[in-house]
């Protein structure tokens, strides 16, 4: 009898053990095919793919269209007494901005979102650094040391989610930690479509297109500038470019 009782014990304990081991196995696997297909696979089918499509019709874009620049002057100015240097834009022009205007070092500010991440490898493409956004702030900590650094910052100022053509006192902020200037930059082309559905009514050119690239002039911001007021001054500068 005692044999038996053994018998059944050690019988359970290896079913036991059996099962543990399947058990863990189903899960690692799962792990394993989760990663795969949504953090690889799809990353790739559904982000970097239509991101390669959508540079080559950029790329397109800019090598077929007449750019002209407005405003050159302050650019020049900016780079001679090498200040540092924030752009201002409304975000319904950040595809015009790709395809018009080129720089060596720059760094923009990029929404951590679905929508974002298109727009983080369209730019990176584009040479310019990417800072993702983040709650606890150090997104904005790393945008101003690439500025401080020398790169030009680019800063949606109506972004990331609007209202739009309202300048939001974060860029005033961001000016004011790494002492630099506001430069309002605008952007037209002659022909292209709008997004009337989206917030920032999105702005997406067409090739052999004609595009204006207005840079306004710098504005100064000091340590104990009002951001309320100077995100006012910089909305009118804006609007007058636009």
């Amino acid at each position: 009898m005692g044999v038996v009782v053994v018998k059944i014990v050690i019988e359970q304990s290896v079913y036991e053990v059996v099962g543990k081991q399947v058990l863990l196995n189903l899960v690692i696997r799962r792990l394993f095919y989760r990663f795969l297909f949504q953090k690889i696979l799809c990353y790739i089918i559904v982000i970097k793919v239509p991101s390669w499509f959508i540079q080559l019709i950029l790329f397109l874009i800019f090598r077929s269209s007449r750019i002209t620049i407005v405003g050159e002057g302050n650019l020049k100015r900016i780079e001679k007494e090498k200040q540092r240097v924030i752009f201002a834009f409304w975000h319904g022009s950040y595809t015009l901005l790709l395809v018009s205007l080129r720089t060596k070092k720059a760094v923009t500010l990029v929404h951590l979102s679905f929508r974002g991440n298109y727009i983080a490898q369209l730019a990176s493409a584009f040479n310019y650094h990417i800072v993702r956004t983040s709650g606890n702030g150090r997104s904005i900590l790393e945008l101003i040391k690439k500025i401080e650094e020398g790169y030009l910052g680019f800063i949606a100022a109506d972004g990331p989610q609007g209202p739009s053509c309202k300048t939001k006192p974060g860029t005033i902020y961001i000016a004011q930690r790494a002492k630099a200037m506001i430069v309002p930059l605008t952007i037209k082309a002659h022909r292209g479509l709008v997004l009337g559905k989206r917030w920032d009514k999105h702005f997406i050119p067409l090739p052999f297109n004609r595009i204006t690239v207005f840079i306004g002039r710098p504005i100064e911001v000091k340590p104990g500038d009002s951001l309320k007021t100077k995100a006012m001054e910089v909305n009118r500068s804006l609007l007058v470019l636009t």
